[in-house]
């Protein structure tokens, strides 16, 4: 059987399973464990399945945008360790974008100590941050999305156009090397590619477990950040594939 068969085979069985160990998928294809690890780092580089420990996972299809507090107890530790790189490139006179979401408000709790301007739609980072006399909070107004809390829409977009800022924070449900960064609902394309527009350094800010997961609308691909910064669950095969396309990944540490 050609690789290009036996890793069709290896999708077929992880669509009707979800997951599958690899000592399964080689007696189902009488090949040898090395043999489906190799196809498993490879289907990983394409973004097609997802490693975990001992075996793959097909890439989750994320439907509807999740809420907030359902957000707040997914890998936080992560998501922390994400929000204190980040914030070490933040100093004081920059102006920054700031994303909605969990990851982006660990980084507004990391930044209290800059003197800086912040722009974000959240509305719990605006309220939180504006309690700092030595932080500028803008925040660009329009419809309040129920299940992010935060600014979505023409007028925050046209806000948007009227700024211009040295970093951009921005978060994401979903990214890949494949399909790019995706989101479930189109209003929320327009918004982050203005974020990166607007910005002298965009910066994507996602945890390992959304990688491989994908949605209907594509904001961007990943190339268009100058930087990711995830953390070290991210495996080996997906940061080197990263990497060999030209993409700059820092995996924070815990």
């Amino acid at each position: 059987m050609l690789a290009i068969e036996r890793r069709e085979h290896i999708l077929s069985f992880l669509r009707q399973h979800e997951y599958a160990n690899v000592e399964t998928l080689a007696d189902n294809l009488t090949v040898s464990s090395m043999t489906i690890r190799r196809d498993l780092n490879k289907l990983e580089e394409q973004g097609l399945v997802r490693r975990t420990h001992g075996g793959a996972t097909i890439g989750q299809y994320i439907n509807t945008q999740p809420h907030t507090e359902e957000r707040r107890t997914q890998s936080p530790a992560e998501k922390a360790s994400i929000a204190r790189y980040a914030a070490s490139m933040v100093h004081d006179g920059h102006s920054i974008l700031l994303d909605a979401g969990t990851t982006c408000m660990d980084i507004a709790r990391e930044i209290t100590d800059r003197n800086i301007r912040v722009i974000t739609s959240d509305l719990a980072q605006a309220q939180f941050l504006c309690r700092y006399q030595n932080i500028e909070v803008f925040i660009p107004g329009g419809r309040v999305d129920d299940c992010t809390q935060s600014c979505l829409g023409s007028k925050a977009d046209a806000f948007l156009d009227n700024v211009h800022v040295d970093i951009a924070f921005v978060g994401c449900t979903s990214w890949d090397l494949r399909r790019g960064v995706t989101t479930p609902t189109e209003r929320r394309c327009a918004m982050k590619n203005k974020m990166i527009e607007r910005s002298d350094t965009s910066i994507l800010v996602a945890d390992s477990e959304k990688y491989s997961r994908y949605s209907f609308h594509k904001i961007c691909d990943l190339k268009k950040f100058d930087l990711i910064i995830t953390d070290d669950r991210l495996s080996s095969p997906a940061h080197e594939a990263l990497s060999e396309a030209g993409i700059d990944v820092f995996c924070t540490t815990m």
